[in-house]
């Protein structure tokens, strides 16, 4: 073999060296940052779950404290929807039977009309819907209503800085 071929060879072994670090850390920053936007996609769409903007407005509103009891409650949705549940709860009653039934029909505005309610600290309804991808979608909204009635979030923040300690028997 030649000189410069020799020569030659060995400089493209250590420039394919000095490169390939470079070309698989940069290969491994694609993949990362692909893989991340498909997590990231993933992570939006188990937001959903929890209303993620296709709840447009609630009557009554959320945290809402009204003069008096409400005759119904309405939902309004950005798109169309399947409303599969809907559920009103006291704190102390519990469950409330308000009659609610699925109908298959889609639609963008719901209105229930509700039974009289006692006066309680607070009320929450729950709903679920199907959106148009047959995905479920779940959320909840609270209102108080009645002389003297505090926003529902002065309750719910006082249950939320309770703190109970509890024994962990496994190390005993």
């Amino acid at each position: 073999m030649s000189e410069v071929y020799k020569a030659n060879t060995v400089d493209l072994a250590s420039q394919y060296r000095n490169i390939f670090p470079r070309l698989l850390l940069s290969f491994s920053l694609l993949f990362s940052l692909f893989g991340s936007s498909i997590a990231l996609a993933q992570h939006d769409m188990h937001g959903m779950s929890n209303g993620g903007g296709l709840l447009a407005s609630t009557m009554p509103v959320d945290d809402e404290v009204l003069a008096k009891a409400p005759q119904s409650l309405m939902l309004n949705f950005e798109d169309d929807v399947r409303l599969v549940k809907l559920a009103l709860k006291e704190t102390e009653q519990g469950e409330i039977l308000i009659d609610f039934r699925f109908d298959p029909a889609a639609g963008k505005h719901f209105m229930h009309s509700l039974p009289q309610l006692a006066a309680a600290e607070y009320y929450k309804v729950e709903w679920a819907a199907l959106d148009s991808n047959g995905e479920l979608v779940k959320g909840s909204f609270y209102f108080s209503f009645g002389e003297g009635a505090q926003p529902p979030s002065t309750y719910i923040e006082e249950m939320d800085h309770q703190m109970i300690m509890s024994p962990d028997y496994r190390l005993l």
